[in-house]
């Protein structure tokens, strides 16, 4: 008897209201007005370019890591690089239970060699003048690590005009000064004011 009292407990349900819309809003609806989402700027590479940059990375995971020889042995030798030059130094004849030495066919494509992931050449810049004649399309810009707050907001609002990109600042980050800067009303200096 008790089995078949817990079987009818079970089986009779309670009422199910219908959700109502106001509790959860759908995912499709519109949130409230927000700034466009601003995506970074992209660089204009060519196909062949493409090709060079996967290589690139797939040779740089192979890539082993090259250490000086008998950079273990010693703590004074360091572990920086130096091209093994002794006569007897079986690291220079490449035997066999040696490390890899540095050698130009550990190099990457042509096409992509010494420019940044994002596929973008880099320019260093200390002031505004530098960047002066920059392409957008092929060019991005690091801000120099000894540039004050008042001028990394200066050419954050000059990049900003001129759609370049800067690579060591991310979206949020560009976006905090030029909010920082409006805020302030800082604005470009004019070019008769000797800056």
């Amino acid at each position: 008897m008790p089995e078949d009292s817990k079987a009818k407990k079970s089986a009779v349900k309670e009422p199910v209201e219908p959700k109502t819309e106001t509790e959860k809003p759908s995912k499709t609806a519109k949130k409230p007005k927000e700034e466009k989402y601003k995506p970074r700027a992209k660089p204009d590479i060519t196909a062949e370019e493409k090709i060079a940059f996967n290589l690139r990375n797939d040779k740089s995971r192979n890539r082993p890591e090259f250490h000086r020889q008998e950079w273990f042995r010693y703590l004074r030798v360091g572990d920086k690089w130096r091209k093994p030059r002794g006569i007897h130094s079986k690291m220079r004849r490449h035997y066999g239970y040696r490390p890899n030495i540095v050698a130009i066919g550990y190099r990457g494509p042509k096409a992509a060699r010494g420019k940044h992931p994002s596929g973008f050449d880099e320019v260093i810049i200390y002031n505004l003048k530098e960047m002066e004649g920059l392409n957008p399309k092929k060019q991005a810009i690091r801000i120099g690590h000894s540039v004050g707050y008042l001028k990394r907001m200066h050419i954050a609002i000059l990049a900003d005009e001129m759609e370049l990109r800067i690579l060591n600042f991310n979206r949020e980050t560009h976006d905090e000064l030029l909010a920082e800067a409006k805020k302030r009303g800082i604005s470009l200096p004019s070019k008769e004011g000797g800056k």
